[in-house]
Order: C-alpha cells, then sequence, then structure tokens
C-alpha cells in the first residue's frame, strides 16, 4: 500500500501508535470473527479491509496494513446511500479498494457495525420545547462512532453533576447495545463524594462507578480495566467534564487539544471538535468525542425497561393495567413516592423520556413512509 503525504492528512487526526516493536494487525484493531465473516464476499472481489479512524466532510482516515490513509466513498455509495446512518463514521469497518496511481482509497462498503452510540440528529436551526422535550429538526439518527465494548459517561464532580443527564446517556447507550461505565470526574474538587455516588447508584443499578481526578491522577488505575488489547472504548459527556484530559492522562502525552474552562459556566470551549479514534499503549483504542449540547435520544420505548428498571418493576405490580399513576387505587409508583423509594424527579424523568420516545415512534413512521415513496 502506498504511503500517506502529509498534504493528505487530515489537520484534526490524533492517531498515537505505541507498539512497543511489535507489528500492528488487524486483531488489534479490533477485528473478530463477526466482521471476517461478513467480509468473505468483499474479499473475494480483491478488496481490503480497514478501520475508519477520522473523518472531515468526505474526507475519511483509514487504519490499514499499518499505515494511515486518506479515502473517500465510491460514487456507486454515494448513489445508493439514502440516510446519513449508513455513511462511515468513526470506528467502522469497511471494504477498501486500493489504486498504485491515486491519493486515496475507495471505500466500496461499510461492513454491518457490531453496536453504535447514536442520538437523534441536533437540530441546525431554531427549537421549541414541548412539555419539556425538544421538538422540531430531522426525524433522523445520527452515529457518533461504532464497534464500542464500553462507554465511559463522563461526568464532573463540580457545578456539571446533573443526574438526570446521567439517565439521558444510560438509556442511548444501552439502546445501543454497549456496556455503560459512569465516571465521577474531578473528584480533587469534590468534598461530598458519598452523597454523589449515592445519587447515580440509586439511578445506575449495577452500572460500574469510578470516582477519578484526571487533572491529578487519583485512581486513573482503573481504566487498565477496560483499555485491553483489540478493545475499544468511547468517552461521552458535556463539554468540560474532563474527557480530554483523561485522554492526555491516558496517552501520556497533550494528545487531544485543550482550552481553559469558563469560569461562569465551567464548560470547555471546543476541547475537542470532532470524533477521533486513538490506540493506546495497551493495544486498546479510544474514542473521544465532543462535548455534547443537544442529547436527544433515539430508540424504542422498550429500552427504558433497563434505564428505568426500578419504575418498570414497580408499574408491574401497580393494580390496574392501565394506570396512569396518578390518583389510581393501588397504584405502586405514587405509594413508592409517598414512602420515599422513589423520588418524585426521577418519576418525571421517566415520564418526560418515556413521551420523548413515543413522539419519536410516530416521527420515525412519517420518515420511513417518506423514504420508500422515494
Amino acid at each position: 500500500m502506498f504511503d500517506l503525504y502529509n498534504k493528505y492528512l487530515i489537520p484534526v487526526v490524533i492517531f498515537n501508535i505505541i507498539t512497543g516493536g511489535n507489528q500492528m494487525d488487524l486483531q488489534t484493531l479490533g477485528w473478530n470473527d463477526f466482521f471476517k465473516e461478513t467480509f468473505f464476499l468483499y474479499q473475494e472481489k480483491g478488496l481490503h479491509p480497514g478501520r475508519v479512524i477520522s473523518r472531515k466532510n468526505n474526507n475519511y482516515v483509514i487504519i490499514c496494513e499499518e499505515k494511515l490513509a486518506l479515502a473517500k466513498i465510491t460514487g456507486k455509495f454515494r448513489y445508493n446511500t439514502q440516510t446519513n446512518k449508513d455513511f462511515p463514521t468513526v470506528g467502522d469497518w469497511v471494504a477498501l479498494e486500493m489504486k498504485k496511481q491515486s491519493s486515496h482509497l475507495l471505500i466500496h462498503a461499510v461492513l454491518p457495525r457490531e453496536n453504535a452510540f447514536v442520538r437523534k440528529s441536533p437540530i441546525s436551526g431554531g427549537r421549541k420545547l414541548k412539555e419539556g422535550v425538544v421538538i422540531g429538526g430531522k426525524t433522523e439518527e445520527q452515529i457518533i462512532a461504532s464497534n464500542i465494548n464500553t462507554a465511559f459517561i463522563v461526568i464532573g464532580l463540580d457545578n456539571n453533576f446533573e443526574i438526570r443527564r446521567i439517565e439521558r446517556y444510560l438509556t442511548l447507550v444501552y439502546h445501543s447495545n454497549i456496556n455503560p461505565v459512569i465516571i465521577l470526574n474531578k473528584l480533587d474538587l469534590c468534598f461530598s463524594l458519598d452523597d454523589y455516588i449515592k445519587q447515580v447508584k440509586d439511578i445506575a443499578g449495577m452500572v460500574p462507578v469510578h470516582p477519578i481526578s484526571a487533572e491529578k491522577g487519583m485512581n486513573m488505575d482503573v481504566f487498565s480495566n477496560y483499555l485491553l488489547p483489540g478493545k475499544t472504548v468511547v468517552f461521552l459527556g458535556s463539554s468540560g467534564v474532563g474527557k480530554s484530559t483523561i485522554t492526555n492522562y491516558l496517552l501520556g502525552d497533550e494528545k487531544q487539544k485543550k482550552q481553559s474552562i469558563s469560569k461562569s459556566t465551567g464548560k470547555g470551549r471546543h476541547t475537542t471538535t470532532s470524533v477521533e479514534l486513538i490506540l493506546h499503549h495497551s493495544n486498546g483504542m479510544i474514542i473521544d468525542t465532543p462535548g455534547v449540547r443537544e442529547l436527544q435520544l433515539w430508540g424504542d420505548e422498550e429500552i427504558l425497561d433497563q434505564s428505568f428498571e426500578d419504575i418498570k418493576q414497580l408499574i408491574y405490580h401497580c393494580k390496574f393495567n392501565n394506570c396512569h399513576h396518578q390518583k389510581e387505587p393501588g397504584c405502586a409508583i405514587q405509594k413508592a413516592i409517598e414512602d420515599n423509594l422513589l423520588s418524585r424527579s426521577r418519576f418525571e424523568s421517566y415520564q418526560k423520556q418515556l413521551f420523548e420516545l413515543q413522539r419519536l415512534r410516530t416521527k420515525r413512521r412519517d420518515f420511513e413512509k417518506k423514504l420508500n415513496k422515494k
């Protein structure tokens, strides 16, 4: 395969390869039997596998055969693709054509994904609220990254702490079929850790919770349990929670562009500007993501069985199957609230997410009808 010259590098790409003198192979990049089986037909056509590590506009940076290369999708691929979710994203495995005289590879197909972290596409223009739910915009899913083993939901132990935001991330991560882990960063700024951990465990169940301080290097060894050869982790969270600081620490260098945190808001100013896949010295992979300002849900209502398992269990014990959980006799929800076994704010959060997903179901059905007419 040809070398990628500097003029073809995408400026935002940050790729740290620490191999200890060992050669790279596909397994190190996360290749497994699932991808091998789905790639068989492309292999017969003389195509090669590669993994997407970054994207900017219509240009992709791929790692394959121990090298980085710029790639673009074929015209046929673009013509046959109807929705954004079908285009390559960071973490995807793709089928590549290599031409000796060309300055880039050609992407012919995206291999089926084991999973993907998705949300509803953000709204670019004005937005409205209905019963506390953002409405408007395009009814389409946005894939942030794919083929992930562990999703770290990063929350700051400062004025950035928001329990309802954790609930929304958990719903999205469960829908994406990824193992969630909650990281409570900025431990050095916290004086009531036990209270924060209790709040999180009350809504997260058996999800692992790790308090750390990336800035001070406290408890950072917990990541060694997840950064394993061939495994991919992703850092999710709002701007300013310290995702890039964690990544910098794990890489042992200032690989991610850091900017100051606004004292008034506690939020970082575009610390990470794009999704990027980076190889860690453990031969595990890190996907860092920009801070998410708008976290609209995507998925089916059934996913709340996982993120709100406690509430779903209570609903099962209501006297009436069609209980609205207001003033009906024998309502297990209202009794749990009265007995301080369930907070009203958590139940309201459940109702808000349920309403959002019910509304999304209707919008998705209408969107799919429009696609089928084309």
